[in-house]
């Protein structure tokens, strides 16, 4: 995925609550400079609203992306489950994601 996102679009970013899902086509993907988190790695969905929303992107979730192959124009569901804590006490941010692949002809 790369960027590719039109310069009229307005980009919300999501910032989920426990058992919030969201769905859209993949737009494009991008990062951005975060003074906590140094740079993080965000996925831009077009939901069904036509509006674009900037998903931050996690290691499971950049995992399940390369697994599915998820493409442009392909269909996202992500869920947010909450925050979980490891048998290591290192706490960690639970998301399912299901991708829906397009069609493509040739």
């Amino acid at each position: 995925m790369t960027e590719n996102l039109p310069a009229t679009n307005k980009v919300t970013y999501w910032q989920p609550s426990a058992g919030e899902t969201i769905a859209g086509v993949i737009q494009g993907s991008g990062t951005f400079k975060n003074s906590l988190y140094d740079e993080q790695k965000t996925m831009l969905l077009q939901d069904n609203n036509g509006s674009i929303v900037s998903v931050t992107l996690n290691r499971y979730l950049i995992h399940s992306l390369k697994q599915n192959n998820a493409a442009l124009g392909d269909l996202v569901t992500v869920t947010f489950h909450g925050k979980e804590q490891k048998n290591s006490g290192r706490s960690f941010n639970r998301y399912t994601l299901l991708v829906d692949k397009i069609t493509r002809s040739v």
